[in-house]
């Protein structure tokens, strides 16, 4: 959160389709509506408009767009309500700023402030805490360029920044500094889409159903509970998964022996893990907060608020 002149906060979200982010707190994007019903445990629980809801619990589907329902906006509510207690606010006006994919940026953005700027007082509770929000103003952010939007005065060559997301994998072009949009794209190959390859994969090669979340745990190479035999077969896949990425990056003109390499966001742990070989021109950032660092970092500067 970034506090104006003015009184009123500065917050980003990263809405994503595995994960929710702040610049300070990470949850899953599951939302289930529980009616009139409350809820036996505060944890995760928001009221809203005489309704409750589980927000942050497992994730969601995949749609084409998250602007055809409330989700978002109760993600959202539950992001900005913990930003505010850090802060030990309850009330208060905010700048909402939160992104899109770069590709699609020109075609969604008047889209996304319209479907936050059609309730923008939002009088709620989360985890038993009552908020009163108004949003006055909604900035959009390409997510990919906004991860390294504070550095960008410090590349004074070519990059390839790469932010491997749930949906799409985000490619920005950056050149002296300034994001070349003509040699920036988006790939439809990301990792709810490689999950769900590797547990096919794994039922033809052992039989067996693996959860998404076991395989999260042996991705991210935490304590797991499957045998041996099948981590091995999970970190192969993974590995096959990104350099078919890299294959493609090289296919699209992208020379990945030359040019400077970031990986960003959640993706940098799979690249950094799986890519197969070192390249001192490779470096990994792996914040998974770092696009909502950079919506609120872009939208400082748009406020004429000086973010270090």
């Amino acid at each position: 959160m970034i506090r104006l002149d003015d009184k009123r906060c500065i917050v980003g979200f990263d809405d994503g389709y595995q994960l929710g982010k702040t610049a300070n707190f990470i949850f899953d994007n599951g939302v289930h509506m529980l009616g009139s019903i409350e809820p036996t445990l505060k944890e995760n629980s928001l009221f809203y408009d005489g309704d409750f809801f589980k927000v942050g619990e497992g994730r969601a589907a995949i749609t084409d767009d998250k602007i055809s329902d409330d989700t978002a906006r109760l993600r959202t509510m539950a992001g900005i309500a913990m930003e505010l207690r850090q802060e030990g606010f309850h009330k208060a006006k905010i700048v909402l700023a939160v992104g899109l994919p770069f590709s699609s940026f020109g075609r969604d953005k008047l889209k996304l402030i319209d479907y936050y700027s059609r309730q923008n007082v939002l009088d709620f509770s989360y985890e038993g805490e009552d908020y009163s929000v108004t949003i006055a103003k909604v900035i959009v952010c390409p997510q990919c360029y906004s991860a390294i939007a504070s550095r960008l005065g410090n590349m004074k060559s070519d990059y390839l920044i790469v932010d491997i997301g749930s949906k799409t994998t985000d490619v920005v072009y950056v050149q002296n500094g300034f994001p070349v949009e003509s040699k920036s794209i988006t790939i439809e190959k990301a990792m709810v889409k490689w999950i769900k390859e590797i547990q096919r994969d794994m039922k033809v090669q052992t039989g067996k159903d693996i959860p998404e979340h076991e395989m999260m745990k042996v991705l991210l190479k935490e304590e797991s509970n499957l045998p041996v035999v099948y981590t091995e077969l999970i970190h192969g896949i993974m590995r096959e998964k990104i350099h078919s990425l890299e294959l493609e990056l090289a296919e699209r003109g992208y020379d990945m022996d030359y040019i400077n390499i970031i990986y960003v966001g959640g993706g940098a742990l799979m690249a950094r893990d799986y890519a197969g070989k070192y390249r001192s021109h490779t470096a990994y950032d792996c914040d998974l907060c770092a696009n909502a660092k950079g919506y609120e970092f872009l939208a400082g500067q748009m406020m004429g608020k000086k973010v270090g």
